[in-house]
């Protein structure tokens, strides 16, 4: 089942039992935030806030936030194996989106003449009470366009609410925004930009999942939903837009004005980030959305939560495909960690075939030029990557210390770990750290060198474990 809009995804949640509906008057200032924080602690339903402070458009978060959830926008079994055989097939066999009209385009139903983003369409909550302002995100689509080569980047980037008709932005010069602003910045022209609120879930799942530079993710959404994601031509600039989304909002991005500051907010790493200087803006020319739209957003903090179960996902997959692409051999699944903020640990299962293999794997993944995955640990490839459980007792029974830890001094960073401070300022980019590679693959090769052989696991044959599933029910067991 293909979902045209958010609004089919949230009905079918709403089928399965997967939505909660808060009917009472919640506060904007705080209460969002903490309900956010207790649901996603109990792997709780989606929910939909009816009534945030005086706003009557419904706030909806959490939709992806478990592995069950994540599947059903994909229409598939809540199984990682089968969710990445999708994402293969994705960037394997890209569908270039459709562009459709003006009066077929769900987002063109109203258009707003004056643009007030404190009134409605807008229930923008103060996520956490240290938070400098009221900011959208992240759970949005960031449209912009490479000016010279006409590649269209589907970003998930946050915004800070600044005033009626200004958002702030962080074009981290890494980040595929960034590359494009500092190409409009050479033509010394005003980067277009719309902002895509409620969109189809596959475009929500693409926009945080560090789709290689080059590749449009409206390709990529469209092959997971195994069809042409429709766009339609934005009403201030040529960049095209979801057509099904719920609110678009469309503006520029100066090249020669900054914002002295933005921030601080709660990150994704768990704890408040700090202000960061100078940072670009966006000034807001037009607003369209559809009747009756939801505004879609999400908490950010510590895991677990809706954020890191998509961008752990998705991580894993661009991370897989990272691996593969450097021509590394043996890569049977690679997993970037929920509890490791989807982005600070990495585990990765591989078939060792040759000396030094596992270092080949950590050095590329330490390599990944946007994920800054800084611990690294390589299992055999009867470990499941997803299983912390497994990996535990890997790391417990084949790690001698000495042997088997990597650390490298000086590696790189994102300026939200906390682990290391920041330089004064308010910096935006990369930071050093330190990165940690841990080989827990058994060691086979040592053992032969000396003359022994690695004790054999106490597992049962997989035939034998087989012929068990196969008879299950007849031990009485449902399936």
């Amino acid at each position: 089942m293909a979902y045209n809009g958010l609004k089919p995804f949230i009905s079918r949640l709403r089928e399965e039992g997967e939505l909660h509906e808060i009917e009472a008057e919640v506060d904007p200032s705080w209460e969002v935030g903490a309900i956010c924080r207790e649901v996603f602690d109990r792997q709780g339903p989606a929910l939909v806030f009816k009534k945030v402070g005086q706003h009557r458009t419904p706030l909806v978060v959490g939709v992806f936030t478990t592995l069950r959830r994540y599947a059903l926008a994909l229409g598939c079994p809540p199984d990682i194996q089968q969710i990445r055989a999708r994402w293969d097939r994705a960037y394997q066999a890209p569908i270039k989106p459709m562009v459709v009209g003006h009066e077929g385009s769900p987002c063109k139903q109203v258009k707003l003449k004056e643009v007030d983003l404190y009134g409605e369409p807008f229930p923008v909550p103060r996520w956490h009470k240290q938070d400098s302002n009221p900011y959208l995100g992240t759970f949005h689509a960031v449209v912009t366009r490479d000016p010279e080569t006409g590649w269209t980047n589907v970003g998930d980037y946050r915004n800070e609410l600044r005033g009626k008709d200004i958002l702030g932005l962080l074009c981290i010069p890494y980040r595929h925004i960034g590359l494009h602003w500092e190409k409009w910045r050479q033509l010394g022209k005003a980067m277009p930009i719309a902002i895509a609120i409620g969109v189809e879930p596959y475009l929500s799942l693409v926009s945080v999942s560090a789709v290689p530079a080059g590749i449009d993710e409206y390709d990529i959404a469209g092959a997971l939903k195994g069809e042409p994601i429709q766009v339609t031509q934005a009403e201030t600039s040529d960049l095209l837009v979801p057509a099904n989304a719920e609110i678009i909002i469309e503006g520029e991005v100066p090249v020669d004005d900054l914002l002295p500051f933005e921030g601080p907010f709660g990150e994704f790493a768990g704890y408040m980030g700090d202000a960061v200087a100078n940072c670009q803006y966006v000034k807001v020319k037009a607003v369209t959305h559809q009747e009756r739209p939801y505004f879609q957003a999400t908490y950010e903090g510590r895991p677990p939560n809706e954020s890191t179960t998509v961008r752990s996902i998705g991580r894993s997959m661009a991370l897989y495909r990272h691996l593969v692409n450097a021509g590394i051999t043996g890569i049977q699944n690679v997993c970037v960690t929920p509890g490791g903020c989807a982005g600070f640990h990495a585990v990765v299962a591989i078939k060792k075939s040759y000396p030094g293999h596992v270092r080949d794997v950590m050095c590329n993944v330490w390599g990944h030029p946007t994920l800054f995955c800084k611990h690294v640990v390589v299992v055999d490839d009867d470990i499941d990557p997803w299983d912390p459980f497994r990996v535990e007792w890997a790391v417990s029974t084949t790690v001698r210390a000495g042997r088997d830890i990597e650390i490298v001094k000086g590696g790189k960073s994102i300026m939200v770990d906390p682990s290391s401070p920041r330089p004064r300022g308010g910096f935006r980019g990369a930071i050093e750290s330190d990165l940690l590679g841990i080989d827990a693959t058994r060691p086979v090769d040592v053992y032969e060198a000396m003359g022994a052989r690695f004790p054999d696991s106490t597992d049962p044959a997989p035939e034998l474990m087989e012929e068990v599933r196969r008879r299950w029910k007849s031990y009485g067991f449902s399936d």
